[in-house]
């Protein structure tokens, strides 16, 4: 069997700021850089089997702007889309890209395409890093090893849903709160590192579940925790470059929220010395046969709305906007959604404004019988390099699904890899569509990526569970055949 070729390329994806409307000239308030951005792309092949593998400190776009962007790279490399795996950490510190409308990390923020010819020239440049990186990393294939381990830190992270007694869900953005809940958080760390044919450090990947949201809608460009604990977990390898990968991060963040650099930096120090000290007892593990594929999985959506649930709904929001109006500008929960205590009442009021556009939108749709759509496609894809998998799903599942995943995996090493090829939507299980709430109900009822969608219905993390498993058991099998 052809040994595994690889290699390892990192790149700056750091934006100019522009001196009125800010980073990449999109974003107005983003006008700082704590960190600067970074990217990383391992390219892959035996034989004839070719994949080039982005991970990007970014916050991540809808799956058909990120189609966009693969498919872009692909031509320019003389592949197909199909060979371009697009996974993003999504840190909350990196603004709207040039070209789209997408947040970088806030949906309140605003934003835009203020220049255009500036714009423009932005995205070339943005997307002229990532073919050139691609190339460079085609350009420099060799003969790899690869090895493995598992670190563990739990000190850095949380599930923010905090069930209340009534049967609803606090989003918890208070570290010590959150842990009270004693709902589920990972606290797996997978490393990996690439070896050439002697054994020296090409580069290595960590993979970890947890959101970069230290800093949100605030003023600085930055990678937030990932960045401080790749620059610790690459001193470990002589500083070979070395890529994040976010697992199913959907209802994890970290220790602050809302809070500076200082503290995003704290959190990256944490995992850091969990990997670091992870990275020093890997193991070799066979790195081929290699292969990988892609399986959509369709997803059932909720009913539509009645008449009398829009019209609670939209009252709840306009009374909500009333009391912040007029009787109490500190007021947080509107309809089971508490909003951010930390922000201010105008931008309260911002963040629901698109909740009472869609209701009007869904309300126009049951008024004139329109047509709307009754499912959610998912793209899922897995690769295998020998006894290593990874286990691709676009944003954003829940953690434990993730776990779940890589429980049942037929491999011996199972990355989870979330917000891979765009973010289309939290995805809880059944108990958390339920308890409703911010993420599972507030991120659906507003338009995405120009789109009407209904929220997942239950059942959703089944399809999902049940489209991993076959995934990775088609690549398992291929060494019975």
């Amino acid at each position: 069997m052809p040994p595994l070729r690889g290699s390892i390329v990192g790149f700056d994806i750091t934006p100019d700021i522009h001196p009125q409307f800010g980073a990449w000239g999109t974003t107005p308030n983003v006008t700082e850089i704590a960190m600067p951005l970074l990217a990383r792309c391992l390219a892959l092949q035996q034989d004839h089997r070719t994949l080039l593998w982005f991970a990007s400190d970014l916050c991540g776009n809808p799956p058909a702007e990120t189609q966009k962007f693969r498919a872009e790279v692909a031509d320019a490399l003389d592949l197909t889309p199909e060979q371009i795996v697009w996974s993003t950490s999504q840190t909350h510190s990196s603004a709207t890209l040039p070209g789209s409308d997408a947040a970088g990390g806030s949906s309140v923020t605003r934003r835009g395409n203020f220049d255009p010819p500036y714009v423009e020239q932005q995205y070339k440049s943005f997307i002229n890093h990532y073919i050139n990186a691609g190339r460079a990393a085609l350009d420099s294939l060799q003969p790899i090893q690869i090895q493995t381990g598992i670190g563990y830190c739990d000190t850095m992270s949380y599930n923010t849903r905090f069930p209340m007694p009534t049967g609803g869900t606090k989003f918890s953005r208070h570290h010590e709160e959150g842990l009270q809940s004693g709902k589920f958080f990972d606290p797996t760390i997978s490393l990996v590192r690439f070896d050439d044919a002697q054994g020296k450090p090409l580069g290595a990947l960590f993979n970890f579940c947890c959101h970069p949201a230290t800093m949100i809608n605030d003023k600085y460009i930055s990678p937030d925790w990932v960045g401080t604990a790749r620059q610790h977990i690459e001193a470990t390898i002589n500083h070979a470059p070395t890529m994040f990968v976010q697992g199913m991060c959907g209802d994890v963040n970290c220790y602050h929220i809302f809070g500076t650099p200082d503290q995003a930096g704290q959190s990256g120090d944490k995992l850091a010395a969990a990997a670091a000290q992870a990275m020093a007892n890997l193991a070799p593990v066979r790195a081929t046969p290699f292969d990988f594929r892609w399986q959509p999985v369709e997803i059932d959506s909720r009913p539509m709305f009645t008449r009398a649930e829009i019209d609670h709904a939209l009252q709840q929001r306009l009374n909500f906007i009333e009391r912040l109006d007029h009787t109490d500008p500190t007021a947080t929960w509107c309809d089971g959604i508490n909003f951010p205590e930390q922000i201010t009442p105008e931008l309260r009021k911002l963040a629901v404004q698109p909740q009472i556009d869609y209701l009007k939108d869904v309300d126009d749709i049951l008024t004139h019988n329109k047509p709307y759509p009754k499912t959610i496609t998912v793209i899922m894809g897995a690769l295998r390099l020998g006894d290593l998998a990874a286990l691709f799903s676009q944003g954003e599942n829940f953690t434990l699904t993730g776990r779940h995943i890589r429980d049942r995996s037929p491999f011996p090493h199972t990355l989870i890899c979330g917000d891979t090829n765009g973010l289309v939507g939290y995805i809880g299980d059944d108990p958390d569509i339920d308890r409703a709430g911010y993420e599972t109900t507030s991120f659906w009822m507003m338009r995405y990526g120009g789109e009407l969608r209904l929220a997942p219905a239950k059942g959703a993390v089944n399809r999902i569970k049940a489209n991993a498993q076959d995934l990775l058991t088609q690549l398992r099998q291929l060494d019975e055949s």
